[in-house]
């Protein structure tokens, strides 16, 4: 199975949908999409993730499953050299750095920083949804390794943001989300891919085979400041 983590266009964050470069970008990136042979779409219900999928689905003939869990991952933690909260890709590296906790994919919900955060829920929730989806399609989850039921052979689509993209990396890849919220950086329309290692039989793993992805937008690409959400 190979799976696609696109991230939205420029957006207009106001009124939560495309800019008119977000839509030059969508198209671009429709133009390169339509050459995957894509099995099944699925999209943020937000209005940025939607519009850069409806650039594709109108060349395609797809209809998009729209998934909650897709949302952006707005979660917020307490910063503690500022004493407030911030969205978790903004909290200071002499914080988050020196917690070796925020490092451990099951033990990060235990790090003071998260208390009174909903992270680790929501990112629960991330894990379950997409769970769910990779079932549907033939993958069952055991541990932290999945089983193939059928033909697997297949390309999807997930369209959503910096943040929820980060954490569906790191539930397939078994990595703190902190980590690849921290880590990590996505221009508007990187695409992720993400492909499920065959070579051992019925049990496979996920490898992340190329990230941040804008080839399709030619010299427009990279090159600026980002706003992640």
């Amino acid at each position: 199975m190979k799976l696609l983590v696109i991230r939205h266009g420029t957006p207009n964050y106001e009124k939560d949908c495309l800019t008119e470069k977000g839509w030059q970008e969508a198209e671009l990136l429709a133009k390169r999409l339509i050459k995957e042979n894509i099995a099944a779409v699925y999209t943020s219900p937000m209005g940025r993730a939607k519009e850069t999928a409806e650039a594709y689905t109108r060349l395609s003939g797809h209809t998009p499953k729209v998934c909650e869990w897709l949302h952006e991952f707005d979660a917020a933690i307490t910063d503690l050299t500022l004493g407030e909260k911030v969205i978790t890709w903004d909290m200071r590296p002499k914080i988050w750095t020196k917690s070796e906790l925020l490092y451990d994919r099951r033990a990060y919900k235990d790090a003071p920083e998260l208390a009174g955060s909903d992270m680790f829920p929501r990112a629960e929730a991330v894990r379950k949804g997409l769970d769910e989806l990779l079932a549907g399609h033939g993958l069952v989850r055991e541990g932290e390794a999945f089983r193939k039921q059928g033909d697997t052979d297949i390309t999807i689509a997930l369209f959503c943001h910096f943040g929820a993209g980060c954490v569906v990396i790191s539930q397939l890849l078994g990595i703190s989300p902190m980590v690849m919220l921290q880590g990590l950086s996505a221009d508007p329309t990187a695409i992720a891919t993400l492909c499920t290692d065959d070579r051992f039989e019925d049990i496979v793993n996920f490898r992340l085979h190329g990230y941040g992805d804008t080839t399709h937008l030619g010299s427009a690409a990279g090159g600026g400041t980002v706003n992640y959400k």
